[in-house]
């Protein structure tokens, strides 16, 4: 495995003057990205696109690659071919069944003058989460992890206000909850507990292998929803990789400036990406 550089151009918007942050990068041609997180249960959704030098200032939309070839494969044997759909906009290949948990995906691509890529991961098991409870007006959310011992776990933390559509308890839209883990509670993780609340946390099983621990997360405002989800995702080591590395880009408020090129994990041979398996579990509960 080796990390994909890329450059990341960012500008800073004060009194109408805008700043550019050019970086020179060495750009080997152009290659195949291929991207997929798959989800157990879920149909794969797979994201085929060409690389290019990022030296439009304020552009970086990199061309879809439509009417490629792929290949999937499930523990080694041959897939239906995932068809082209656009889905909001974006292109996708889209697979004809759900992968299934505990499976290994093999993704293979080949385009007419680009040089095929293949990458691949295993699913992993859903996580052992419980007794989710929050109280309105307060700023603390809590639940269960139980760790599986025999497994080395990677885990995402994600939580949503939610409300009740048809009946069943439904993520408001863009209305993740920022938080952070208590430090009055969560004392294995009192070393990389800091002051800044997030939308997300990562962590590792090092410090909970084989607990069952209760996790108590403070928010960054009161909570005044009706209900609450918390997304708990067992992730493989390369989507954990994939997912720390690319944080800022995905989740970051404020645009800033950076000097250096951000370095991102790929698996993809041959090519850009990350084909990685994830499993998010999900706990919904009334508000008290």
């Amino acid at each position: 495995m080796r990390p994909l550089i890329i450059t990341i151009l960012l500008f800073l918007v004060l009194t109408a003057c805008q700043k550019e942050s050019r970086i020179s990068i060495p750009y080997d041609g152009d290659k195949i990205v291929l991207n997929s997180l798959i989800q157990p249960d879920s149909l794969v959704y797979i994201r085929i696109t060409r690389s290019k030098p990022v030296k439009e200032y304020q552009n970086l939309q990199f061309p879809e690659i439509k009417n490629a070839t792929i290949v999937m494969r499930e523990d080694g044997k041959p897939l239906p071919a995932p068809e082209w759909k656009v889905i909001n906009g974006k292109g996708y290949y889209v697979s004809a069944s759900p992968a299934k948990a505990g499976k290994h995906y093999t993704v293979a691509v080949s385009y007419s003058g680009l040089t095929s890529v293949a990458a691949a991961d295993s699913t992993p098991v859903a996580p052992d989460i419980r007794d989710g409870s929050a109280q309105k007006t307060a700023n603390r959310v809590r639940f269960t992890l139980k760790d599986d011992p025999a497994q080395k776990n990677y885990y995402r933390i994600r939580v949503y206000n939610a409300d009740t559509v048809n009946g069943v308890i439904t993520p408001l839209k863009r209305d993740s909850i920022k938080f952070r883990l208590d430090p009055s509670y969560n004392n294995n993780f009192t070393d990389i507990i800091g002051n800044t609340y997030y939308g997300e946390v990562l962590l590792k099983d090092e410090r909970i292998n084989g607990k069952e621990v209760q996790f108590v997360l403070q928010t960054s405002k009161q909570i005044t929803a009706s209900y609450v989800i918390v997304e708990v995702s067992n992730l493989t080591m390369g989507a954990f990789l994939y997912l720390d590395d690319t944080y800022s880009q995905r989740l970051e408020d404020k645009l800033d400036f950076s000097l250096d090129p951000v370095y991102i994990y790929s698996n993809v041979e041959n090519g850009y990406g990350i084909i990685a398996g994830v499993n998010a579990g999900r706990l919904s509960f009334a508000v008290e």
